[in-house]
């Protein structure tokens, strides 16, 4: 690791900077690699968020600040920023910037689902194919979401404030940032408040993110966003079966068709991951507590594709595929010691362009027409009142508190850290002010 790359990963680290395209993975851990291209990810396709968008088109220079940051950190000889070719006026603002770059060049993509996926946006640059069970930095590449790499260039200033797009059943959809530890029920009144009388939302987008009913509930890092929709709406029902129910439903009305698998983007490119087969193990088991041990669910990206717009039947091979997955932890099992992993190299599915699935059709198919609106930039300037911040905001080891009750903090202190051997990123306070109850899951700090 070079000196760069040493003091740019500590700066990352100490910042709090992690992947905010909703997994939350520390950034500093992919400034450690090696790696030819750097991939920035705009695709942006959870229909009705707008955040990556709005951010390119109002702070396009942080971005690419960021990605040259990355670049130097990992030896990447190019840069490129996948973005849906729709988006013409922003696409020539970053052509125009990339310019003045070194090595850095634009990557229009198709306006299909999940274009955001990284593993089909590293096929789509570099006609790689990222191999089963393994991760970008295998075929040397290293994909950054677009506000991961915008907190990157201010790098060591602590992450303290994050970009959402509040959408659906509200007022005045709007694309802005707010304090982490805000409420989701003062992001939704920033925009004029919900216009159903039942509302509920999906936290991270329609099709991969969770249904809530807790507007209480804390903004972090990674979130992208919310759409709020009518409790009674299609979509909210759907994604809320639990797992005794589509296990019922699905046992008793599958009929193999495959169509989950053939849609799957993870077995387009030649992984063997087999939804129909996981559901297929379902038809064949009994009782609420069966488990499921099908390993053709262990590469399951959770795009939610097969089971919001694939199957005829309207089942869910994907919580299948998630409910195997987790099943298979407590054997410990994974794909690298799975029966599945043959070591063969994948090959790319001969019809893959052919099913790809646009957005538009996705966004009827949701029952999301009516709310398919833009979400425009929009500045407030809210001061909360209070705040909690979460000790986990990202993948690996939640931070351990590090002030106490009554103490007073001022906005960017670290409120929350982690060990340095461990995998994380401390917490770090948004607002100033004096800390309230803390305790293993969150801090509060009020104004």
């Amino acid at each position: 690791m070079s000196d760069f790359s040493a003091e740019f990963s500590r700066n990352l680290r100490a910042s709090g900077v992690v992947g905010a395209g909703g997994a939350g993975f520390p950034a500093y851990v992919k400034a450690q690699g090696r790696a030819e291209c750097a991939l920035v990810n705009a695709a942006e396709c959870e229909p009705l968020l707008k955040k990556d968008q709005k951010i390119l088109e109002y702070f396009p220079g942080k971005v690419f600040d960021g990605l040259e940051l990355m670049m130097k950190a990992v030896g990447a000889k190019r840069g490129l920023v996948g973005i849906k070719k729709k988006h013409e006026k922003v696409i020539l603002r970053l052509e125009e910037i990339a310019k003045s770059r070194k090595n850095i060049s634009v990557l229009e993509m198709g306006d299909y689902y999940p274009a955001g996926d990284e593993q089909c946006l590293v096929y789509e640059a570099t006609g790689r194919i990222v191999p089963p069970g393994g991760l970008p930095l295998d075929v040397g590449c290293v994909v950054s979401n677009v506000e991961t790499l915008y907190n990157a260039a201010f790098a060591p200033r602590p992450v303290t404030e994050t970009f959402i797009t509040v959408s659906g059943a509200v007022r005045k959809p709007a694309t802005f940032r707010v304090p982490v530890g805000v409420t989701w029920r003062e992001a939704v009144e920033l925009c004029g408040g919900a216009t159903v009388k039942a509302p509920a939302y999906i936290d991270g987008g329609p099709m991969m993110g969770k249904v809530m009913t807790d507007f209480e509930a804390p903004v972090v890092k990674a979130s992208g966003g919310i759409v709020v929709l009518p409790k009674d709406h299609p979509l909210i029902v759907k994604k809320a079966q639990s797992r005794p129910v589509f296990s019922r439903i699905g046992r008793s009305t599958c009929d193999q068709c495959s169509f989950c698998t053939e849609f799957c983007p993870r077995y387009m490119l030649g992984h063997n991951v087999q939804p129909h087969r996981v559901m297929r193990t379902m038809l064949f088991s009994s009782g609420p507590g069966h488990k499921l041990h099908s390993q053709y669910g262990l590469l399951c990206c959770e795009c939610s594709l097969c089971t919001l717009y694939a199957c005829p039947e309207g089942l869910n091979p994907r919580e299948a595929c998630v409910a195997a997955k987790a099943d298979l932890r407590e054997l410990k099992t994974g794909f690298k010691n799975s029966s599945l992993n043959t070591g063969r190299a994948p090959r790319v599915h001969p019809v893959r362009d052919f099913r790809k699935v646009p957005v538009s059709k996705l966004v009827k198919r949701l029952g999301l027409e009516g709310y398919n609106k833009d979400a425009p930039w929009t500045e407030f300037s809210y001061k909360p009142p209070r705040v909690k911040i979460l000790m986990s905001q990202h993948i690996g080891v939640p931070c351990v508190p590090s002030v106490k009750e009554g103490q007073r903090v001022e906005k960017g202190a670290v409120v929350g850290d982690v060990a340095a051997e461990k995998l994380g990123c401390p917490a770090h306070a948004s607002i100033s002010g004096t800390v309230g109850r803390v305790n293993e899951k969150y801090v509060e700090i009020t104004a």
